[in-house]
């Protein structure tokens, strides 16, 4: 599959540098993976979520997975990455991979934070619109974003065609509490329901922004708190140049 997508109802995450090969006989890897893209046509560069590699494509590689359009104003993607060995540089610790084969790409949904008062305004907040996520497959800071992999039911309805169509959550990231060296960011997950509405599970990855955060204080590292409703609370620690 070439064409890009949204990546929404179905993903899957891989944040290692995890290769293997698919034909004994052609040697040919694949690196699946989330991935930041940087740089401009023709020369785009794709730093996967683990730090140490970066992923360039040709531009007639890009073209035909964008449809001749460039990445344009994304900036998170999933791919899976077939290569050679031959086609792998190592220095410095970072491993660049070109003449690569981009398949089943998926645009993430990105956003930004908002703070807790523009939640409360826009009703995000409300007891009555915020629901549980059933699971949390996993969410992780990579690039300068929060990313969320997670499992939550979504409404279903019928439009004027009498056809059963999805309706997309609203899933927002709110900072809830800022101090010195530390923030908790609270995601609040609206299913959009209607009277009468079925609902089916799914699965939603979104990356959320945070590079423009200001987080006072003067410690080299930051305390970043995640909370949502129907998960367990967990805080880590991050340099504070993850902003920047």
């Amino acid at each position: 599959m070439k064409k890009i997508y949204f990546l929404a109802l179905s993903c899957a995450v891989l944040l290692g540098m995890v290769s293997c090969s698919l034909d004994d006989t052609d040697n040919q890897l694949v690196l699946p993976g989330y991935f930041t893209i940087t740089g401009s046509s023709p020369n785009y560069k794709l730093i996967h979520d683990n730090g140490s590699v970066i992923v360039c494509p040709s531009a007639e590689e890009v073209s035909e997975v964008t449809e001749k359009a460039g990445f344009g104003n994304h900036k998170r993607v999933y791919f899976d990455v077939y290569y050679y060995e031959e086609d792998v540089k190592t220095a410095n610790g970072i491993i660049t991979i070109s003449n690569v084969d981009l398949k089943n790409g998926a645009y993430l949904t990105e956003d930004t934070p908002i703070t807790k008062e523009e939640a409360d305004k826009a009703g995000i907040t409300a007891k009555d619109s915020i629901f549980e996520v059933s699971t949390m497959d996993n969410w992780w800071l990579a690039q300068g974003y929060l990313n969320t992999l997670f499992k939550a039911n979504f409404s279903l309805t019928t439009n004027d065609k009498n056809e059963v169509v999805g309706i997309m959550p609203a899933t927002k990231l709110c900072i809830t509490n800022l101090a010195d060296n530390a923030v908790t960011f609270t995601m609040y997950y609206n299913r959009h329901t209607k009277k009468d509405a079925d609902y089916q599970p799914g699965s939603f990855c979104y990356s959320f922004d945070l590079t423009k955060l200001n987080i006072p204080g003067d410690k080299d590292s930051v305390a970043i708190t995640f909370e949502t409703q129907g998960v367990q609370t967990r805080t880590t620690k991050i340099p504070r140049t993850f902003f920047k």
